[in-house]
């Protein structure tokens, strides 16, 4: 009888485990998700400030140092 009370024993806190890794992750799952859609849209803000200032700058005939030529 003992054996079988430490197998249920065993299998409750198998469950409880995994209801709280569930919940863990489901958690996890919004922050990386807003972060992640952060990085992107940030990205994305500096992609289209560039390529605008690179379009200003070919349309207005600029010269290759300010445009970031170097030399």
């Amino acid at each position: 009888m003992k054996k079988k009370r430490k197998a249920q024993s065993i299998l409750e806190y198998i469950i409880v485990l995994s209801a709280i890794i569930v919940a863990v992750i489901a958690a996890a799952k919004g922050v990386v998700t807003n972060s992640v859609n952060k990085m992107f849209s940030d990205s994305a803000g500096v992609i289209e400030t560039q390529s605008t200032n690179f379009l200003d700058n070919a349309a207005s005939g600029g010269n290759s140092a300010s445009a970031g030529g170097g030399e």
